[in-house]
């Protein structure tokens, strides 16, 4: 029986409205009868199956349409095509090899690499305090759920499944997340206007973001967010041109996965349903779609759950995360970012607002990519750590890049056609400028292109740089890689950031075990014939008493012995063989 017959029953839709009802009472009912710890420990090993779940859906949905992708392929075997494919490439090896490959947001992106670790090798999601390797096995013995949403962890575990555990493969994962987001943008305009110029100005806009390189490559989770939001985008607008139930099942299938690569993710379902609710009206009484966003309505249940079993979380600082205290700072701050000129072009900008404010085509489309812009732009002007001037922060920025190239496109495609309308005035009033008036139409693109890569060169010194910021904790980073080299491979270290060390293989647990359980560092002792190690770190540096206590405790607690030592102006680092104090 089809869906198209299914829909036709009278009770049909009531039917529909109660599977809602009962999901919707799921939720409530799991937040009513367990406690939020509990409620964690289940999504460990729900989220994991949910996210397997839901990718192999949207591959299904992907070969369902293939011949839909297939028929746009043809369309671009040509040198239109080329030239896609060469902006590409040009958007890999720049953010690839261009961009210094470092982590920036320590020790996240540690800790992403790690439950994507423990993802791949155990299928539960969280970071591990305390694991171990036994002949290359991994052995996870305390995992914490983690506070943030567990999507992109998800994509770095299909990584290291495929290729095996390594740092490098988070990395190239988020390069290639960029370039590919390239072509998204390219086709969300190519949609919008099937103009290829403009499309291409819009995908070239996105790859010559100095901040879109320097993210892209990190292993932080930005990048896949702004991939994703993107993409689900790219579906609606597929969706709406044809109405065909196959993008409708492909839309539904990614909207809960890009809910799910950031916290503000769930930003884009909110669009879609504004979009919807602009373009076509008639879709909130259409039964298909009421009945494919069940599928998205299961799908997100676990992310639901997952904004209950971390709410009260302090996201490391005290006091109120959202409040309008932080407004004008963050709208000061995220506002300048895109006119001073300093950090992001400010010729994308000016472009970005002719393409909002002069283009006479696709009013409603331009005001809901502004929108697009506005809600991931305007939720960290509430955030206490929203401002793209606090530290690593300006990663935020990242969100509302999409929808500002696609909007530079458009004026850069406005610019061309005035140009092309000047042109013909000069052939109307004036024979003797005709043909002067065909070359600047002829190379006004390549122009326009000139321009925007010109400006681009005084930021490449910016995309190259890794600067001061966090030079303690990269230090430490390299230090510690340094350090594990000095001891058996058969040993254990106990440090403040064991999702780092555990990616690379090492043995590793929480410096509070030493304090809170000495008889568990005893054991260890015995099973490791006295290879057990103490990480002096970064955090025992840091002005926080708290750690800098745990340190000095374990310092009094045992026998330490060097085995390493190093120092970045003020700080030391240094690794240690611990024994117990007779």
């Amino acid at each position: 029986m089809t869906l198209q017959k299914t829909c036709h029953y009278r009770l049909y839709p009531l039917f529909v409205y109660i599977l809602y009802f009962l999901l919707f009472g799921i939720v409530i009912g799991i937040i009513d009868y367990f406690p939020k710890g509990e409620i964690g420990g289940i999504l460990k090993k729900w989220v994991p199956w949910n996210l397997k779940v839901n990718s192999l859906l949207i591959i299904v949905a992907i070969l369902i349409c293939y011949r839909d992708i297939l028929g746009l392929a043809k369309q671009f075997i040509n040198k239109r095509g080329a030239g896609l494919v060469a902006l590409f490439l040009v958007a890999f090896s720049i953010a690839s090899f261009i961009a210094p490959r470092t982590h920036r947001i320590f020790y996240d992106e540690d800790i992403y690499a790690n439950v994507g670790q423990n993802i791949a090798l155990t299928n539960q999601t969280g970071y591990c305090n305390y694991g171990t390797f036994e002949y290359g096995e991994y052995y996870p013995q305390w995992i914490t759920y983690n506070k943030e949403p567990s999507g992109w962890p998800f994509l770095i575990s299909r990584a290291f499944q495929l290729l095996g555990t390594d740092e490098l493969y988070a990395f190239l994962t988020n390069n290639l997340l960029f370039s590919a987001g390239v072509l998204v943008v390219f086709f969300i305009t190519w949609h919008l206007t099937g103009i290829y110029f403009t499309s291409l100005l819009a995908a070239l806009s996105f790859a010559l973001i100095p901040h879109n390189l320097i993210w892209a490559n990190t292993a932080a989770a930005e990048p896949s967010a702004s991939f994703f939001a993107g993409l689900t985008v790219l579906c609606l607008i597929v969706f709406l041109k044809t109405q065909r139930d196959r993008h409708l099942f492909l839309l539904a299938m990614l909207i809960p996965f890009a809910c799910q690569m950031r916290p503000e993710s769930m930003l884009i379902l909110l669009w879609v349903m504004i979009a919807f609710m602009v373009l076509s009206p008639r879709s909130l009484i259409n039964k298909k779609v009421w009945t494919f966003g069940l599928l998205t309505a299961l799908f997100l249940l676990p992310h639901l759950l997952h904004f209950y079993a971390v709410s009260g979380h302090t996201w490391g600082a005290e006091g109120g995360k959202f409040s309008l205290n932080f407004f004008w700072n963050n709208l000061y701050a995220n506002g300048a970012y895109y006119l001073n000129n300093l950090h992001f072009p400010v010729l994308l900008t000016a472009l970005a607002i002719i393409g909002l404010l002069c283009s006479r085509e696709l009013l409603r489309w331009r005001l809901l990519i502004f929108l697009w812009f506005l809600f991931f732009w305007g939720i960290f002007l509430f955030f206490y750590a929203g401002s793209y001037r606090y530290g690593a922060d300006v990663r935020f920025s990242l969100l509302s890049f999409m929808p500002l190239s696609i909007l530079a496109g458009l004026g850069g495609g406005f610019i061309l056609k005035k140009m092309g309308k000047t042109v013909s005035g000069f052939k109307t009033r004036d024979a003797g400028c005709g043909h002067l008036g065909s070359r600047i139409l002829q190379h006004g693109a390549s122009i326009i292109v000139l321009v925007m890569l010109f400006s681009f060169i005084e930021f490449l010194p910016l995309v190259r740089r890794v600067g001061q910021e966090a030079w303690g904790a990269r230090h430490d980073h390299r230090y510690a890689m340094e350090f594990i080299d000095k001891i058996p491979r058969r040993s254990i270290v106990l440090t403040q950031n064991p999702t780092m060390l555990l990616l690379w293989g090492q043995n590793a647990i929480q410096t509070y075990a030493g304090i809170n359980d000495p008889g568990l560092i005893e054991h260890l002792m015995k099973k490791y014939q006295g290879h057990v190690y103490f990480h002096y770190n970064y955090w025992c540096n840091t002005k926080n008493e708290r750690n800098r206590r745990l340190c000095r405790a374990i310092k009094e607690k045992y026998r330490l012995t060097e085995i390493a030592r190093a120092y970045e102006q003020d700080y030391e680092y240094g690794l240690y063989q611990m024994s117990l104090n007779k």
